[in-house]
């Protein structure tokens, strides 16, 4: 009979030794998420190490091990949430071509997607705003640039197509337009309306996002001839 060499590939792939294990980083993850979910619903200030050990189900001296201090797990929450919020934006990218009805619609439907595969992101991020946290203040900024920085862009060329209207002051208006979207999906999971599920609830208050997002934004008609829109005043202009 021939032997078999142990260290033969078929011989590894047989016995497999890594492949029934979980990746290295899985309970960095559920600590992850663990902290989001816990910041979520208290405000950082509110939960400890502890706590979030508790709801992973493992030792604090355990997490510590993954995150060193309290800090650096708050960190690493704030720098999960800006590492998602990118990896939309490329789809969101994606979502700005046709005309501008149509972009605001597909833009919806990308930031929609990125609040539902992460249902704490939106209240994480207003309870950063609401406890001015410095640091992290400077952090979410910073992460979230390239979104204001693209919408702002966006909004421009609205303005130069004729379609968005131009008394808008661009930077102001992806404030207001991201304020409502922040704070519409951070309260969706409160409870609804009475004598509506909630469901139901969350449909129609996200139905009311993109009208409202329209009739702010957009200019009441088509635009004219050559791509102007309606008139500006010339105090506008000289600004």
């Amino acid at each position: 009979m021939r032997r078999k060499h142990p260290s033969s590939a078929g011989d590894v792939k047989a016995r497999g030794p890594r492949a029934g294990k979980a990746p290295v980083a899985e309970p960095r993850e559920r600590i992850l998420q663990a902290a989001t979910r816990l910041i979520a619903q208290r405000g950082f200030g509110a939960i400890s190490v502890n706590d979030v050990a508790l709801a992973v189900g493992i030792s604090k001296q355990a997490l510590l091990y993954h995150y060193p201090s309290r800090e650096a797990l708050h960190a690493a929450v704030v720098d999960s949430l800006i590492e998602h919020s990118n990896r939309h934006l490329l789809l969101l990218l994606g979502a700005f071509t046709g005309k501008g009805e149509e972009r605001l619609e597909r833009a919806m439907a990308q930031i929609r997607e990125f609040f539902d595969t992460d249902p704490h992101a939106a209240r994480v991020m207003l309870r950063e705003l609401l406890d001015g946290d410095r640091e992290q203040l400077t952090r979410l900024r910073q992460g979230v640039e390239p979104w204001l920085r693209l919408m702002a862009d966006t909004l421009r060329q609205g303005q130069q197509e004729g379609r968005i209207r131009l008394e808008l002051d661009p930077e102001a208006a992806v404030v207001h337009v991201g304020t409502l979207l922040l704070t519409t999906f951070a309260l969706l999971p409160l409870e609804g309306w009475a004598e509506m599920s909630d469901a139901e609830w969350r449909e129609r208050r996200l139905g009311e996002v993109v009208p409202i997002i329209e009739h702010y934004l957009f200019t009441d008609g088509s635009p004219a001839p050559g791509g102007k829109g309606r008139s500006v005043s010339p105090r506008r202009q000289a600004k």
